[in-house]
């Protein structure tokens, strides 16, 4: 144990503060000990200054010993927490360093494939809790130092950051899961997140895109990104599993795309509808990925893409896309990307698709979460399906839907049996040609009036 000061090359002090050296546990530490130095400093500690210099020395000296004291008190405690876990458990107290945490967490076992973009953003934060720990309580170096006031402060610096109530619950929820699951190895005697409250969250759900925002959006796509949103409006795919497409899921001969989604693992099995098929026939083989660039691209640098679908929204005019939150400074994107998946769901299901063939196509293995997740109809929309599906009776007052058809072919029954055959023949000759200039929709609607 020692004072210290420090030196220029000419003999002035580099500091103004005594420092302190001491050795623990066979680690040496020199810390500054916040003493200010007073009066002349001799040229060596070994010779006495004046009366100021003494005092300031007196009380650096009493500071260190101090120090040295709480240190080794300190070691004393870690040796008790030692004996007592190794009387509990059986065996021998282990540690995990803060810096071997994230290594450690990704060993463990899961029941699924670790999805890429959810391991990257959970390595970024327990990255950032060990940073927070290395500069706010240096003292503590393994998870069995971490205390429950060390977690509230890290916890706090997520509040004060303005952090989303859903961003801080996944983040509480990490760090409370790695300090269960690795606690046992770690020496961890009391899980310092248990009893830490999650926040409410206000769920802010994405929003469909019109048919004519869907069109405005892909006239707004620059080349790179154009055929990646055209895939994702005519298949649901996520944005990761769209970017990623291998040749290999595609079957352009039964017109089939079948892919494990990225997220859940689950077996997709999506119809090619012609516009995306026209699209991908196109599109030269020139690697395992349907769209090379745009792979590369999500490999290095995801939020390129992200960037590029915006500007796209932007240049499209989409209004409400982004909204204000009440539990988050920053605003809340309802229409993105993902939006798209959440259009095509819609569509399908307002449209009288059976959810089995939803689930088909989008993988998911629960109703619930197509229904609280995906499915949000807009008022107009969800009007007109409970009106087209429900009796008349209670929707319109009992009239007969009126069919946009030519008046010949209302009144053909009446009429049929006053013709001579001759004039018949004429009269369904004349409907033909006047059904083959009719719509796919209104050749149907003539189909049911028949």
């Amino acid at each position: 144990m020692s004072l210290e000061i420090t030196r220029k090359k000419d003999g002035s002090l580099r500091s103004k503060w005594w420092y302190g050296r001491f050795t623990v546990n066979g680690k040496e530490t020199c810390v500054n000990l916040g003493i200010e130095i007073k009066g002349d400093v001799p040229k060596n500690l070994r010779k006495q200054g004046n009366i100021a210099f003494e005092c300031s020395r007196t009380l650096a000296d009493a500071k260190l010993k101090e120090l040295t004291e709480h240190a080794h008190s300190r070691k004393t405690a870690a040796h008790h927490l030692q004996e007592l876990y190794e009387i509990k458990s059986g065996e021998e107290l282990t540690q995990i360093a803060l810096a071997e945490m994230a290594e450690q967490w990704s060993l463990l076992p899961t029941k699924k494939k670790r999805c890429a973009l959810r391991t990257d953003n959970q390595l970024t934060t327990i990255r950032q809790f060990r940073e927070f720990m290395e500069a706010t309580f240096p003292q503590a170096s393994t998870m069995s130092q971490i205390t429950r006031k060390m977690a509230l402060a890290w916890m706090k610096s997520l509040d004060d950051m303005g952090m989303a109530g859903a961003t801080y619950n996944t983040k509480l929820s990490l760090l409370k899961g790695i300090f269960e699951k690795l606690g046992t190895e770690a020496g961890v005697l009391t899980n310092p997140f248990n009893g830490i409250p999650f926040h409410e969250t206000n769920t802010m759900h994405r929003q469909p895109f019109t048919q004519k925002e869907l069109n405005a959006i892909l006239a707004h796509c620059d080349d790179l990104i154009r055929p990646v949103v055209l895939t994702a409006m005519c298949t649901a795919m996520r944005r990761g599993d769209c970017a990623m497409l291998k040749w290999e899921s595609v079957d352009l001969e039964n017109g089939f795309i079948s892919v494990k989604t990225s997220k859940t693992g689950e077996l997709a099995e999506i119809p090619l509808f012609p516009l995306l098929r026209a699209e991908l026939e196109k599109l030269p083989r020139k690697s395992i990925y349907v769209f090379p660039d745009v792979a590369k691209m999500y490999k290095a640098n995801l939020m390129g893409l992200t960037w590029r679908f915006k500007k796209a929204i932007n240049d499209a005019k989409i209004e409400g896309a982004v909204i204000e939150r009440d539990d988050a400074m920053q605003k809340a994107s309802v229409k993105d990307f993902h939006s798209l998946r959440t259009t095509w769901i819609t569509m399908a299901l307002t449209a009288g698709v059976p959810m089995e063939l939803v689930r088909r196509v989008t993988g998911h293995s629960t109703v619930d979460v197509v229904l609280k997740h995906y499915f949000r109809p807009g008022r107009d929309a969800f009007k007109m399906a409970l009106e087209t599906a429900m009796p008349k009776m209670l929707t319109g007052g009992g009239t007969e839907e009126q069919l946009d058809l030519p008046k010949e072919v209302l009144e053909l029954g009446k009429v049929a049996k006053a013709l001579k055959p001759e004039e018949l023949v004429e009269m369904v000759e004349a409907l033909a040609r006047e059904v083959a200039r009719m719509t796919k929709a209104e050749r149907a609607a003539a189909v049911l009036a028949a």
